[in-house]
């Protein structure tokens, strides 16, 4: 087998492997298009006539979808913005002063371990208590439980692979820690930065269980909103699988813009 046989083969190959991971995806998009009749067929139908009936009625005043899709946004980004910027300060001084690096990393990292239903009821609690329930902060702080521990092992690890030789050098210099940490480090570890800030935004996009929990109706997320698509009397598969496609609108935009960084990012410190 020549050469280029064995490329057709292998792209031939890999393109196969590729549909049927994304299969999923393209068959939500596809029915996001069907009418209802079309939907409820036994059989995979590929002939229909495109609506867009199921879009026109996530924005009815029945489910104002439109809504939950701000109030994810407005969620989803404060929440990572708010985690990566504590934990940048947090995870340098861990990094840098040796009296504080033994064991604190873990210990943060193990509070990520804990399944999220333990956290629950406490935190359901607390919320109540200050007045938070059914809030945009309420969850915000919730997700900062989640966001600061992965935001700080992660960013560990690109840290370590910078030399003190450079801070001291600045130091030297006349450089405080606050001007090292923002003129040296944080230009150094970017990607980091971007690939944290893309894995906590996605877990804020997406996560169910808090959002289900601490809100009822003012911060309702997209994701409880979809399970508001199953009703006592009939599931709305068409609106499910428009609201879907929707949702993965942002995330697809953010990855697209920052795909540079995020590759170096998830790979840096991998190979030294």
């Amino acid at each position: 087998m020549n050469k280029r046989k064995r490329h057709v083969i292998l792209y031939t190959i890999a393109a196969l492997i590729v549909l049927l991971a994304n299969f999923p995806i393209i068959f939500i998009v596809f029915t996001s298009f069907k009418p209802l009749v079309d939907i409820m067929q036994p059989s995979l139908n590929l002939s229909f006539t495109p609506t867009l009936d199921n879009y026109k009625a996530l924005f009815s005043e029945s489910f104002d979808f439109g809504r939950y899709i701000m109030n994810s946004i407005v969620i989803a980004t404060l929440s990572t913005v708010i985690g990566v910027s504590v934990s940048i300060p947090a995870v340098y001084g861990i990094s840098r002063f040796g009296e504080m690096k033994k064991g604190v990393a873990f210990w943060i990292l193990s509070i990520r371990m804990v399944p999220p239903i333990v956290f629950a009821l406490p935190l359901f609690l607390i919320l109540r208590l200050v007045g938070l329930i059914d809030s945009s902060l309420g969850l915000i702080l919730v997700y900062l439980t989640t966001t600061v521990p992965l935001s700080v092992w992660v960013l560990n690890t690109f840290l370590s692979e910078i030399p003190k030789s450079l801070e001291e050098s600045a130091m030297l210099d006349g450089a405080s820690r606050s001007r090292i940490l923002l003129r040296i480090i944080l230009p150094l570890i970017k990607p980091g930065i971007v690939a944290v800030f893309i894995l906590n935004f996605i877990f804020s996009w997406n996560e169910f269980f808090f959002a289900f929990l601490m809100t009822q109706d003012k911060a309702v997320t997209f994701t409880v909103g979809m399970a508001r698509f199953v009703t006592g009397y009939s599931i709305y598969w068409g609106s499910i699988a428009a609201a879907a496609t929707i949702s993965m609108v942002p995330m697809l935009i953010m990855t697209i813009l920052v795909q540079k960084y995020l590759v170096r990012g998830l790979t840096f410190g991998a190979v030294k």
